[in-house]
């Protein structure tokens, strides 16, 4: 079982160790513990996995069920990251019907990290994550519900693009591991920040390569329309795939190239119209996508370590200056060995826990065996451009190589089936497999259990899954006071020189001005003053985005800008 990689922590590490620990255990010394139940089980998943598409169904269901059956002790995950709020901005603009918002009014003040306030208001990413977001929250009126809905695609595309490169039970029993270990707690279901959408894609391309020989025709439509969800999501990854794409048909398919070819272009010419129209309407050039364009004003993402960095002289804002700096930082460590090695060995700790994690573990034992199988080699090829990728960039988060998902879970799969093999005499590779597998999804049981008993358990053991919780910050906690308040709020946020650039406050959905309560920042008085002129019919407040502490009215803000003065109160 996975966990959000930023809210993780040592006591849910080390429990769900403990339990795979245990797994182990009984593997070596009891083998032949309760072989019947394990084998019946085995018997029914390999008969759902006879059929292609009722194994892909049932892996795109089941991590939907079981996060729905955990909503009422894990609720809806609140936006933490920076970049969650742009894209929840890109969906609530996509579902009021727009492509973009014109600026706000003097816009300086509404300037925030990964969004654009010139020449449109809109995010800095691509458009298919805000999609998914809009599609959920058109048809429910919560986003969340297009992300839960997203890792069911996901889940049934690792099936279908798995079947066609192992037997279809592995595949079957790929596609739940991954369902199970990339969704329900992770960081792909709990947040808004994608991934689903490009391990999708990835599996469509992948799939589609692999049944080419087949059905040439329908596998080349489907390889483009992998490509274009790429670009339209992780646009580096999605030029990674069509390098690979177009050498593996050259290769295996030389004699039905165009033919193929022609079948991807088909729908790739209209994605990439479809794109290019998009970056028009944001950047106003058909070719300058936003993230480009975020680039240039704030430097934010940084370069790989094999471009030059991206550098900007000046700033208006201390705190978008102030992750510009950080991010710079993380991309000088390549002049430092100490550095490089440190920020290696801290992504293999991440990639870790995200795509691997303790129960799977043991099967990595067995990945030199992966020599023998010719089938795999090609695809291992496949992987050293993306590994490449994401080694030289300045960061790394777990969406980054959500577009080789699939092959992240083949491997694993392969492992899995020699770690299955081993000793089989003594029984010792078939139980660690069984037991693994089992304590695997009895840790989602426990952790249900004991989140809906916490009540009644000690401070000691409820802090295990205390990571898996929502993260609740001051402006969580302001917001939902003014709700609750009723009226219309214009909060100026003031920022204290010690205040940390990752606790941004400042962050709205598309209608500005329209929404019950709008973040803005001090910039100066006669600014603040034309912006209170700008919105009638808003309460203007000001907060201390670091104590939290209220301060109005709003001749305060009209008289004294970004001073912290004034009459203050903890709630409004």
């Amino acid at each position: 079982m996975t966990y959000s990689l930023l809210f993780s922590s040592k006591y849910l590490q080390t429990g769900l160790e403990a339990v795979a620990l245990v797994g182990i255990l009984l593997a070596f010394f009891v083998p032949r513990w309760r072989a019947a139940w394990f084998r019946g089980w085995e018997l029914r998943l390999r008969n759902i996995g006879r059929s292609r598409w009722r194994a892909v169904a049932l892996s795109a269901v089941v991590p939907l069920v079981i996060r729905v059956a955990l909503l009422p002790v894990f609720s809806f995950p609140t936006p933490f990251v920076h970049d969650e709020f742009s894209y929840l901005l890109m969906g609530d603009t996509f579902a009021h019907g727009r492509i973009v918002n014109p600026p706000p009014p003097e816009w300086k003040h509404f300037e925030t990290e990964y969004t654009l306030v010139q020449p449109t208001y809109s995010s800095q990413y691509q458009p298919a994550q805000g999609l998914v977001l809009a599609a959920g929250q058109v048809l429910t009126g919560n986003p969340w519900w297009g992300v839960w809905i997203s890792i069911g695609l996901m889940c049934g595309a690792l099936c279908w693009g798995l079947s066609y490169l192992l037997p279809l039970p592995w595949a079957l029993c790929g596609a739940l591991g991954a369902g199970l270990q990339y969704g329900i707690f992770g960081f792909w279901m709990n947040s808004y920040f994608g991934g689903a959408i490009a391990a999708a894609a990835g599996a469509m391309i992948a799939g589609s390569l692999a049944r080419m020989r087949e059905k040439p025709v329908s596998s080349g439509f489907l390889c483009g329309t992998g490509l274009v969800m790429l670009f339209a999501s992780r646009p580096l990854e999605g030029a990674l795939w069509t390098v690979v794409a177009t050498i593996w048909i050259f290769v295996k398919y030389r004699h039905r190239f165009v033919q193929i070819v022609a079948a991807g272009l088909l729908v790739g010419v209209a994605g990439g119209v479809g794109l290019g129209y998009y970056d028009y309407r944001v950047t106003g050039h058909v070719f300058e996508p936003p993230y480009a364009e975020g680039r240039d004003l704030y430097g934010t993402p940084q370069s790989f370590w094999w471009q030059p960095a991206v550098i900007i002289d000046h700033f208006d804002n201390p705190q978008l200056r102030a992750n510009y700096l950080n991010q710079l930082k993380f991309w000088e460590r390549r002049y430092s060995i100490p550095a490089l090695w440190d920020s290696t060995w801290r992504r293999l700790r991440d990639f870790w826990k995200f795509f691997v994690g303790p129960f799977f573990t043991p099967a990595l034992l067995f990945f030199l065996l992966l020599r023998r199988d010719r089938r795999i080699w090609p695809w291992l090829l496949v992987s050293i451009p993306f590994v490449l990728d994401h080694a030289t960039f300045h960061a790394w988060y777990p969406q980054h190589s959500a577009p080789e998902t699939i092959l992240i879970v083949m491997i694993l799969l392969q492992c899995w089936r020699h770690l299955r093999v081993w000793q089989r005499r003594r029984g010792w590779g078939l139980a660690l497999s069984r037991n693994l597998a089992t304590a695997f999804a009895l840790s989602f049981v426990l952790i249900g259990i004991g989140r809906a008993t916490e009540d009644y358990l000690p401070d000691q053991i409820t802090r295990i899954w205390g990571p898996l919780k929502p993260a609740e910050k001051g402006r969580d906690r302001l917001l939902a006071k003014l709700h609750d308040t009723g009226g219309k709020y214009l909060v100026f946020v003031y920022y204290p020189p010690t205040h940390s650039y990752n606790d941004e406050w400042v962050f709205n959905g598309a209608e500005i001005p329209g929404a019950p309560v709008v973040f803005a920042r001090v910039v100066n008085p006669a600014s603040d003053q034309r912006l209170v002129q700008a919105m009638p019919g808003y309460e203007v407040v000001r907060v201390n985005a670091q104590t939290g502490e209220l301060t109005w009215p709003r001749e305060d803000i009209a008289r004294d800008g970004g001073k912290d003065s004034g009459s203050k109160s903890s709630a409004p």
